[in-house]
């Protein structure tokens, strides 16, 4: 998800600035062929984050109908699901926020934290104004109405965004261990995952808390290994795709038959695997023009995931009054997959609908007094330049060019002006 909203990379090829020879010597340009290549290259990050947000949309799909037992099939490779979209999503997340170490934190604040957290209030709010209109139908999910998760949300996520709170913790973890070497974060938060995804080792009960010990490892991987990733991307080939969609088959297989998750060390092995495997699929299919929706559904993976859960729970009661009906219980393998596309399509269309109020996208307290004051000084200057100029004579040797002659003044008895004229 994209998220929410990075700095503009470096001009390629820029003018060099300063005298002197150095200042006089053409800047060696890049190939117009390896510039295409090197943007084509990170393409696969809007269809990796379109992969993830599609099989995001079809889990809650198949969980929400489960509750009207109109799942069908789904159940059984939902948990499968898991392993692919937030290990890829919180993984892309982490590419562009080693940057962030050199920020003081009053920085970070403005321009990161602040946004989540400002998002992750905004939209708990909107859910719980929501379930105060659209009855709560899913009996296993914590209470929406109830005022003790309100107040505990800060702490203890039980909302559906809980991903924008992860989002936030994560960031601040990777702030305050920036001092700390990459491979000891990276392995630390690998033994947390590894106890967090064993059953009966560490459960917190609550599914902000339980994914974040289970999906920083991802994060803070991408952090440390940003160009690495775009390096190895930019060179895969169908059999590395192959090799890799194929273990993860594999490894599916025996979570799903013989309930390996049981297993230390299984959920993390294939979690990666979904990382690395998602990455290279994404590297070649994103050249497949006819694909391209997959992309712009990763464009706007955050809005959809903001929306999406709004459409699932409104077909959900519509559905409840005739979810005994045969033809939905003949037809419970398709429902999921049907209600999925019907959500991201309905989202994307609502995202349209609603860009234009910017504040349901982006906290509108990004901007701190102090820049906007600099701002405002910025722009006095700039008037008062323009005035200058305006002011300024004309250099020497310059013509200028004359007024237009003066309309005749009519007499006093012309009469007043033809009606339309000015006065």
């Amino acid at each position: 998800m994209s998220t929410p909203a990075s700095a503009a990379p470096e001009p390629i090829g820029a003018e060099p600035t300063g005298a002197g020879p150095a200042a006089a010597r053409p800047v060696r340009a890049q190939p117009p062929a390896a510039s295409a290549r090197a943007v084509e290259d990170r393409g696969w990050v809007d269809f990796a984050k379109g992969v993830a947000i599609v099989l995001v949309v079809l889990y809650h799909s198949s969980l929400f109908l489960n509750e009207l037992g109109l799942a069908g099939s789904t159940t059984r490779i939902r948990s499968l699901l898991l392993f692919i979209p937030m290990p890829v999503f919180f993984f892309i997340a982490g590419l562009t926020v080693r940057r962030m170490h050199t920020w003081s934190f009053p920085d970070l604040w403005r321009r990161r934290l602040l946004t989540f957290v400002y998002l992750y209030v905004l939209w708990s709010v909107i859910r719980v104004a929501f379930y105060l209109l659209v009855p709560h139908l899913r009996g296993s999910e914590t209470d929406p109405l109830n005022p003790l998760n309100l107040l505990l949300l800060p702490v203890w996520p039980t909302s559906s965004y809980w991903f924008i709170w992860a989002l936030a913790i994560f960031t601040l973890i990777a702030w305050l261990l920036r001092r700390v070497p990459g491979w000891v974060q990276i392995a630390a938060a690998g033994v947390l995952a590894l106890v967090s995804t064993t059953p009966g080792l560490l459960d917190a009960n609550n599914v902000g808390w339980d994914r974040v010990m289970q999906n920083l490892v991802f994060f803070l991987a991408a952090v440390f290994l940003p160009r690495v990733t775009y390096r190895l991307a930019a060179r895969v080939r169908v059999w590395h795709a192959v090799v890799l969609v194929g273990a993860y088959s594999a490894v599916a297989v025996a979570v799903v038959a013989f309930h390996a998750t049981r297993i230390p060390g299984v959920v993390l092995v294939e979690s990666a695997i979904a990382v690395a495997a998602t990455i290279a699929a994404s590297a070649l299919l994103t050249r497949v023009r006819w694909l391209g929706f997959v992309s712009s559904l990763g464009r706007h993976s955050f809005q959809i995931y903001l929306l999406h859960l709004f459409v699932v729970a409104i077909v959900l009661w519509a559905v409840s009054p005739i979810a005994d009906y045969s033809l939905l219980l003949r037809s419970a393998n398709a429902l999921p997959f049907l209600l999925a596309a019907a959500a991201l399509a309905i989202s994307v269309l609502l995202f349209r609908l609603l860009r234009r109020f910017s504040w349901l996208w982006v906290s509108p307290f990004r901007t701190s007094g102090a820049a906007r004051r600099r701002g405002r000084l910025v722009r006095a200057r700039q008037r008062a330049g323009s005035r200058r100029a305006a002011r300024r004579p004309p250099p020497t040797g310059v013509a200028v060019p004359a007024p237009p002659p003066a309309a005749p003044i009519p007499a006093a008895s012309d009469g007043p002006p033809p009606r339309g004229n000015a006065p």
